[in-house]
């Protein structure tokens, strides 16, 4: 039995030439973030997620990925994040002593300190561009195979490291040998600019990103 109250002929949505994801936007220019989901995960807890499944974030909304993901990866820049009470600070500039602060307090456990490359990607499968912050160490160690992939694609894929104390997922990268479609070069070159333009720092509401960031 449909539960159509109204005919869709006499509905129809808006009469206007934007689609309705457009009209819901409010313009945001930031983009997603790609994130690789471990057992410590806010996220995993909640059940907004599996663990060691890949998730595509904005506005607190999660696309699940799954556990293997091809994505083309375009560029990278350096990232420095310090969570503080509701805010996050981002510092692009490894020079700078702001960055260098971040990076030292990130040794030490729980501190809400991170570093480490950040890779614009695009992913094909969602026609999106995104970003994937290699933010823990294991991370960082596995982000050397994907500065070689840079303009090339790559396949994102998830193993479970054990030690005689912890386990926890980390991410594995290698070449992608299925072809993938690229994006329209005049879109490729608007985000390259954007993302290697960022503000010298600046401050943004903070998220969940507790994706085991002390390894």
């Amino acid at each position: 039995m449909s539960n159509e109250l109204i005919p869709k002929e006499l509905t129809g949505g808006a009469l206007t030439e934007c689609s309705f994801d457009d009209l819901v936007s409010g313009g945001d220019s930031y983009l997603a973030r790609l994130q690789l989901y471990g057992s410590k995960s806010d996220a995993v807890a909640e059940n907004l997620i599996g663990m060691g499944r890949y998730g595509l974030v904005k506005d607190d909304i999660i696309v699940d990925l799954g556990p293997e993901l091809d994505v083309i990866i375009i560029c990278y820049r350096a990232k420095a994040l310090q969570i503080s009470g509701d805010n996050i600070i981002t510092e692009h500039d490894p020079r700078s002593d702001i960055y260098q602060k971040i990076k030292e307090l990130s040794k030490t456990k729980d501190s809400g300190c991170m570093h480490g490359p950040e890779f614009l990607v695009w992913i094909p499968s969602q026609e999106q561009f995104a970003t994937y912050f290699a933010s823990s160490k294991t991370a960082r160690r596995e982000a050397k195979k994907m500065e070689p992939l840079v303009g090339k694609a790559a396949t994102l894929k998830c193993k479970l490291i054990e030690t005689q104390r912890y386990k926890w997922h980390g991410p594995v990268i290698v070449p992608c040998s299925t072809p993938l479609d690229v994006p329209p070069i005049e879109d490729i070159q608007e985000q390259v600019e954007k993302f290697k333009n960022p503000p010298k720092s600046d401050i943004e509401i903070a998220a969940d990103d507790n994706s085991d960031r002390e390894r």
